[in-house]
């Protein structure tokens, strides 16, 4: 129950309103000077305080701002025997909630005091749920690169800076992302991910800033875009070293001026976002290589930020292990299991290509699949036993969908390229696929290097 300070140098209303919250169940103390009650709000942490305009030793609404300096969250309703509409509009500004004027209605006072309550339950039940998805996304280890990222997060995340993650597949670039939102003053508003990768390249300008009705073939109505819908919060940009030069260009303009049009449109939308971005290719090399915009590159590169591998950050993984096992046991309802000392060296002796998006995938199958209250060497994989990561691409081993597909795509272009002597067309056909689409698969993967050798 709330608690509840009464300042009135009245002792009769101190005492009618005190006895009819009590009556309902509050907790209520009363003052009769502005000083005695600034005493009191100092000892003891209330929730709610009733304040008289006029008052002994000091004028309430100048105390309402000594009050409010001191006190940010707490709720003031003004008391005032003599209402009116200046000083209930300077009350208000000053950060009151309400103002009631003598002779008190005890009915509205109860009344105030419940709808204050409700709010300050539901902010509660806010800051929790915001506090069990900040811990949701937290970065979890104690080692040195890990620690560092943590404080840079930390510093940069209540600023608006634009933030580029880099990174290896399944290190959580994505984690970090969503955490910088939800530790920025932008939490109570959206995030929105685009994942550049994914989107074919003729659809994400759509996709990005929105189309009107009939545009295209198939736009049947006006579509907000991402940017739009992103208006006070935070646009992330997942894979954006994929993004082709043509969206490239387009996206450039936009970040200049936080202005853009829909496809189709002519009107000018403006959108207040910050921008966060994430790629595992080293963009430097892609701007060499023609893959990537020079200016762009500049334009969102002001806060880097690099998300380790987990082989750079080895004495983590207990305490990681420990963490999915928990979460892993959690989900599928089962009791929490305990690790043999040989199967962690041999998790902490595996170089982990697909990092902790790996691991944590591993950690699950083998608590779901293991009969033993302790899980030991014998329930690890066969390809973490040899050391080596040979079955990488098999169900269950892998990080994501996306990076067995890559693997897999990579490595049947190559066979089909090879067994018919680097003729594209031939190959092109074959693949049932574009020639220049071919010659972009080609470009994406590297495989340029490897032509007669065989391998990837």
């Amino acid at each position: 129950m709330a608690k509840i300070l009464i300042i009135d140098d009245e002792k009769g209303i101190c005492t009618a309103i005190k006895d009819i919250l009590e009556d309902e169940g509050y907790s209520a103390n009363t003052a009769h000077t502005f000083t005695d009650g600034f005493n009191e709000l100092k000892k003891t942490a209330y929730d709610i305080l009733f304040l008289d305009i006029w008052l002994p030793d000091k004028d309430g609404i100048d105390g309402l701002k000594d009050i409010k300096s001191y006190f940010p969250d707490l709720e003031v309703v003004i008391i005032s025997g003599h209402g009116n509409i200046e000083n209930a509009v300077e009350a208000t500004r000053r950060g009151a909630y309400d103002f009631l004027e003598k002779p008190l209605s005890l009915e509205r006072i109860l009344l105030i005091v419940k709808h204050l309550t409700d709010r300050m339950q539901l902010m509660s039940d806010l800051r929790e749920s915001r506090s069990d998805l900040i811990k949701k996304y937290d970065i979890i280890g104690v080692s040195k690169p890990i620690v560092e990222l943590k404080r840079k997060i930390e510093k940069i995340a209540p600023t608006n800076a634009w933030v580029m993650i880099t990174g290896e597949n399944g290190t959580g670039k994505e984690h970090v992302a969503r955490l910088i939102h939800m530790l920025s003053r932008r939490a109570k508003d959206v995030f929105v991910e685009i994942n550049c990768a994914a989107i074919p390249s003729e659809l994400l300008e759509t996709e990005m800033f929105g189309h009107e009705k009939g545009s295209f073939t198939g736009a049947h109505s006006q579509k907000m875009g991402k940017f739009e819908e992103a208006d006070g919060g935070t646009v992330f940009l997942d894979e954006i070293g994929d993004m082709e030069l043509s969206s490239q260009a387009k996206l450039l303009r936009v970040l200049e001026s936080n202005t853009f049009t829909r496809v189709g449109g002519n009107t000018s939308i403006k959108s207040d976002f910050r921008l966060l971005t994430a790629t595992n290719k080293n963009l430097e090399e892609e701007i060499d290589s023609g893959n990537f915009r020079e200016d762009l590159y500049y334009r969102i590169n002001v806060v880097p930020l690099v998300v380790p591998p987990l082989r750079e950050r080895k004495e983590d993984i207990p305490i990681l292990m420990q963490h999915f096992i928990r979460e892993a046991c959690s989900l599928n309802g089962l009791e929490l299991k305990k690790v043999s000392l040989p199967l962690l060296e041999l998790f902490m002796a595996f170089d982990w290509p697909g990092n902790v998006r790996q691991l944590k995938n591993l950690v699950e199958r083998m608590v779901v699949l293991s009969e033993k209250e302790t899980m030991d060497v014998d329930d690890a994989p066969d390809f973490l036993l040899s050391g080596s990561d040979d079955e990488k691409y098999e169900a269950g081993n892998c990080c994501a969908l996306k990076d067995a597909k890559e693997g897999f795509e990579k490595q049947f272009i190559l066979q089909v390229l090879q067994a018919n002597d680097w003729n594209i067309s031939q190959s092109a056909k074959i693949l049932e696929i574009e020639r220049t689409y071919l010659h972009r698969k080609i470009k994406a993967y590297g495989l340029e290097k490897f032509k007669g050798t065989g391998n990837v």
